[in-house]
């Protein structure tokens, strides 16, 4: 890639900042370690924002490469790179960089991959692949491993058979990077998977970073199907990334129709009916007399039958 002309020494970077923000000016180097633009970077800055941020500053003219313009992730704690897919949130990304060093940071740069890594080709199902690697199980120790893509998770295993076969990890928060710094390997091409939280989570530091080695043509491979799985399970499990005006994060999708109760239309109020009025007055039914009663009112025996015995 060829840069553009250096910028004259003294020459303030350019900033975006927009007049409401809540957001941190951040540094993000384009092209290579020498120009950069000041970003502000918010809690939904995505990396499609970002680059169109970048591109109307007019720092993205003159550049000669091929692919197209990718927001990079330079993990210089541990001299590895990868490529930030244009949903991803920037501030995610800064969330799992160790604060106390502070030598991570962005550059925009121009790939092969960014086709590979666009919305439009986030695949319908998880990739899957496999093939032997160099595995370094200790700091400087090497040692072949079978290594297998599937279910967006990696499985390891000494041989092919997958007998003795055990779980690595998942790209649920696993990613590819690319290892740039010196690295002594049995193999030239050396790559990492990398968890994207931060080290404070892992009570087990070698879990969070696992790294291989292999030759060039199948490590690109293998970066090109890893970032591609890590993809379809963001895609999955993460839709606020894809919908973020929506509340729940999972908007509606177009055409698609779910159950719904139909309008229930209030009829018109009818006045009451009146009352109706009996055509024939009946007069209430009175009481009458018992005439067989020979007791007076007030006696013991009123009302009791004839012949019956007095109460003492």
């Amino acid at each position: 890639m060829l840069p553009a002309p250096p910028r004259v020494s003294g020459e303030a970077p350019q900033t975006h900042r927009p007049s409401k923000s809540n957001g941190t000016l951040t540094r993000v180097f384009v092209g290579d370690m020498q120009r950069f633009n000041m970003v502000d970077i918010g809690p939904a800055t995505s990396a499609k924002q970002v680059l169109a941020m970048v591109e109307e500053q007019g720092t993205l003219k003159g550049w000669v490469g091929t692919g197209g313009w990718m927001v990079w992730e330079v993990a210089q704690d541990f001299g590895m790179e990868r490529p930030i897919r244009s949903f991803e949130l920037l501030a995610d990304v800064q969330a799992s960089w160790n604060k106390d060093k502070m030598v991570n940071t962005f550059i925009i740069k121009l790939t092969p991959l960014a086709p590979i890594l666009s919305r439009s080709n986030i695949p319908s199902s998880s990739p899957v692949y496999s093939g032997f690697v160099d595995w370094e199980m200790k700091r400087g120790k090497w040692t072949k491993r079978y290594l297998r893509l599937r279910e967006h998770s990696l499985y390891m295993s000494k041989r092919e058979s997958n007998k003795d076969e055990i779980f690595l990890c998942s790209l649920s928060n696993f990613d590819a990077y690319t290892v740039t710094r010196l690295h002594k390997a049995p193999k030239p091409f050396v790559f990492a998977i990398k968890s994207t939280d931060n080290l404070s989570f892992f009570e087990n530091t070698a879990d969070y970073m696992h790294i291989f080695a292999c030759n060039p043509k199948d490590g690109e491979k293998w970066i090109e199907k890893i970032l591609l799985a890590r993809s379809y399970v963001l895609h999955q499990e993460r839709q606020v990334l894809f919908n973020p005006k929506s509340p729940a994060g999972n908007a509606a999708t177009p055409g698609a129709s779910g159950l719904s109760r139909a309008p229930t239309r209030k009829a018109a109020s009818t006045p009451q009916r009146p009352a109706q009025q009996p055509l024939v007055t009946v007069a209430p039914l009175l009481s009458t007399p018992d005439r067989n009663d020979v007791f007076a009112p007030g006696s013991l025996l009123h009302g009791a039958p004839a012949g019956a015995p007095a109460t003492q």
